[in-house]
């Protein structure tokens, strides 16, 4: 390889990690990493022997990423001005190590290791972050939210729409949350240990904030809880089941059985909250990748909407009528009814402004001339509520029972 004649340096860089691949041919050629610290650096691979890589790594900020990515500067122009003035060489083998690390000023870069002069952005990007190696440094899981579409750039996206986005995210976590925290609970029947349970399962099912990468956006999260042993491979926390229900509903809109299953499982609520998710991406002409990595527990989910689906989705949710029956109790007065249809209007005398308008069951209609509006009666009310995807919540009340109260 060509002899340096930079600064000998120790610099560890073994705890950086890879955001993206943005020239890859048989191998990365120039990579994207990110430090502990969240500063932004390029690798760019120059020369090769028979032990080892070389390559030049050098600190960068994303706006000139992007600039990069839109063909308004060169290659050659990021690594011969470096915004530190200077950069690092390192010599790195098979097996990720580094052997020898270089500090040099931009005017003693060998010209060979410099690109063309028309070097100029033509190729795809491979969002490839290693969330196995996330997940192995934190041993915990990893959840990635991973972002893109119209506006969305390398790293930035416009403040309208991440912030309305992640608080729809958090929604449909919440309606989930609860539900499962509900459904766990119940497989214990010890005290203790369902107590012991709950404190987990509230712990499992919330993410804190670690930070974004670029490559289009990519949050990442991992759970609250701090325990930090890993279970045996294919067997895993609380934390693996919640992320794999999380991320299965956002596949579900793909499957009109699927989506009945979520809404069994869970609610229609949580359903509604799905519907009103997709919508937004439809709106926003965004696409969504949901991904979990337990590498500990040898465990992987992963969901994906992308632009072209949402359309699709909402097809399938369209189709679903979520509907809920309850039976409610009512003492008061009858101010109108109609015996030939059964329709009627009722109001509470309990204090509570309460009212109600229905029809009599079929069976009560026949009972209903004895009726009068002068008297205080007890009725029961069968009250269906009916929520179509998408449209305004419906109630259809009939009275089941009357007894009139005496005195």
């Amino acid at each position: 390889m060509t002899p340096l004649n930079g600064k000998k340096i120790l610099k560890d860089f073994s705890e950086f990690t890879k955001v993206s691949d943005l020239i890859y041919f048989d191998g990365p050629l120039l990579s994207h990493f990110i430090s502990p610290n969240g500063e932004n650096y390029l690798y760019y691979w120059c020369d090769v022997d028979d032990t080892y890589n070389r390559w030049i790594i050098f600190r960068i900020d994303l706006p000139s990423v992007q600039k990069y990515i839109e063909k308004k500067i060169s290659l050659r122009d990021l690594i011969s001005h470096p915004s530190d003035g200077f950069i690092y060489v390192a010599d790195i083998d098979n097996n990720i190590q580094y052997r020898e690390i270089q500090l040099l000023l931009e005017n003693e870069i060998p010209p060979e290791y410099l690109p063309q002069e028309d070097s100029y952005y033509d190729f795809e990007i491979k969002d490839n972050i290693s969330l196995a190696g996330l997940s192995k440094k934190y041993s915990c899981g990893i959840l990635e939210l991973h972002i893109s579409g119209r506006d969305v750039k390398y790293g930035s996206i416009p403040l309208n729409k991440f912030a309305q986005l992640l608080p729809k995210i958090d929604e449909i976590r919440k309606g989930m949350a609860s539900k499962f925290i509900k459904n766990s609970k119940a497989t214990h029947t010890d005290k203790a240990t369902r107590s012991q349970v709950e404190r987990e399962l509230n712990l499992d099912t919330q993410y804190e904030y670690m930070y974004s990468m670029a490559g289009s956006i990519r949050v990442i999260l991992k759970p609250i809880n701090l325990q930090r042993n890993f279970e045996m491979p294919g067997i895993g926390t609380y934390a693996d089941s919640f992320a794999e229900d999380f991320a299965g509903l956002f596949a579900s809109g793909f499957s009109k059985e699927d989506i009945l299953k979520y809404s069994q499982k869970y609610d229609k609520q949580l359903i509604k909250k799905y519907d009103d998710f997709v919508k937004f991406l439809f709106k926003e002409d965004l696409s969504i990748g949901v991904n979990w990595c337990n590498v500990g527990a040898s465990l992987m989910y992963s969901a994906n909407i992308n632009q072209n689906q949402t359309r699709q989705i909402l097809a399938n949710l369209s189709d679903f009528d979520f509907d809920t029956k309850e039976t409610i109790e009512m003492i008061g007065r009858f101010y109108s009814l109609n015996i030939r249809s059964g329709s009627y209007s009722f109001e509470s005398i309990e204090g509570d402004d309460a009212k109600t308008s229905g029809y009599l069951d079929d069976l009560l209609k026949e009972l209903s001339y004895g009726i009068s509006f002068n008297k205080v009666y007890r009725i029961k009310i069968e009250r269906k509520s009916i929520e179509p995807i998408g449209q305004r919540k419906k109630v259809e009340d009939t009275i089941i029972e009357f007894t009139e109260i005496q005195g």
